[in-house]
């Protein structure tokens, strides 16, 4: 089934009957219809209004428009793939989140903007009117009314953009409203996923539904880039039909007897008994331990261990998760359910997830099987660490990237 680019994004990441859909039903009249409409006016009035006059105008256009959201990792990957020279002449930012921002970028028609909010607003009624409540109808109808302005007024500057270039390209690292406007404007869309995928969902809950019966709605990028197989094998069951790539990684060579630990954002996310037990378990294998804190991290918990013999905390602010792990080069890796995880496998490092046997869930990304499962497996890590050789840990990195 093929859904309307402007209506695709407020379902983008769930899971959608193939056959007997919602869609099918008969459109009923929506009581928060005229809320909608009426609170988008003004959403429409007030951008407009931010814009500044035309002397103003960004020219030159580049032929990349990098989308930067409130996450500022979420954009790297571009620098990676398309432009690693950091080019400044090939691509301009924009801040998505940030009205005072991209509305200052061109000055747009405001009859043009209110000619695509009433499109968009007349396609997406009637659809979330055929839903009910136990589909997360309320959350949905709540997300039309703040981000229907928002998906207008982006397609108008596209439109705008291609005027002046008619070569450029969207990049961003997944925000589906911002990607389905620039392909309503017909510019292709590349998604450089900062991270594993997340689980689609089903009437907000986490369950995996047959592919033969369920399809994920996202909006139709020209390219995905992705991190494992896993994810891309997911993607295509359930019938996502953009050109699905994988990251290139290199397996890294004469690892040593080390582990690289990464710590997550929060506290009360971490079992940090068991990274405790974890650093003395390697420590007693004579195995320097480094630990690398979340960019965003802000308790105190490295304090327990500045004082610590063969503990190092790694503070570097540039050096992405892949890059230190070529410049550390440990034959370890641990961490909770953590792209890192993906990373180390692909890179021939044996990857250790701290996840507890209660926090196992459905992922596209398996990590019980693509891991050492720390609360299980201490007897086969003991065994691993054991053959001097490292023949066994080999054998086992290569069983575990099997498909």
């Amino acid at each position: 089934m093929r859904i309307s680019q402007r209506t695709v994004w407020i379902f983008s990441k769930s899971y959608i009957l193939r056959e007997n859909s919602f869609f099918l039903n008969k459109p009923k009249f929506l009581f928060e219809g005229p809320i909608i409409f009426i609170f988008g006016f003004f959403r429409i009035v007030q951008l407009y209004f931010l814009q500044k006059s035309k002397e103003h105008n960004i020219t030159n256009i580049p032929n990349h428009i990098v989308v930067k959201s409130a996450a500022p990792h979420m954009h790297m990957n571009y620098f990676k793939l398309f432009n690693p020279n950091d080019d400044y002449s090939k691509y301009i930012y924009i801040e998505c989140f940030d009205k005072s921002k991209f509305t200052q970028l061109r000055r747009l028609h405001f009859w043009d903007i209110f000619f695509e909010f009433y499109l968009a607003f007349k396609e997406m009624i009637p659809v979330l009117s055929k839903l009910k409540a136990e589909q997360g109808k309320k959350n949905l109808i709540k997300q039309a009314m703040v981000s229907l302005p928002i998906f207008a007024y982006f397609t108008c500057l596209f439109r705008d953009l291609k005027n002046e270039n008619s070569n450029i390209k969207i990049f961003s690292g997944g925000v589906h409203l911002i990607s389905a406007s620039a392909i309503t404007a017909e510019i292709p869309a590349y998604w450089l996923s900062h991270g594993l995928l997340e689980q689609a969902k089903l009437n907000e809950t986490d369950i995996k539904p047959n592919p033969s019966k369920y399809f994920i709605a996202f909006p139709e990028y020209e390219y995905i880039y992705l991190f494992s197989k896993d994810e891309q094998n997911y993607l295509i069951e359930h019938n996502v039909s953009s050109c699905i790539k994988l990251y290139n990684f290199v397996k890294i060579e004469d690892l040593k007897n080390k582990i690289l630990i990464f710590l997550i954002d929060f506290n009360h996310l971490m079992d940090v008994q068991a990274l405790k037990v974890t650093i003395d378990f390697f420590q007693k294998n004579n195995y320097e331990v480094v630990l690398k804190f979340h960019p965003s991290y802000k308790g105190e918990l490295h304090l327990e261990f500045l004082d610590k013999k063969n503990i190092r905390i790694d503070e570097s602010l540039r050096a992405s998760a892949s890059e230190l792990m070529r410049i550390e080069k440990p034959k370890f890796v641990a961490s909770w359910a953590s792209t890192t995880l993906c990373e180390a496998l692909r890179q021939g490092i044996a990857p250790i997830c701290l996840c507890s046997n209660g926090e196992e869930k459905f992922e596209p990304y398996p990590y019980r099987k693509r891991s050492i499962w720390w609360h299980e497996e201490q007897d086969m890590l003991v065994k691993l660490l054991d053959d001097k050789e490292g023949n066994s840990l080999k054998n086992f990195i290569n069983e575990i990237s099997r498909f």
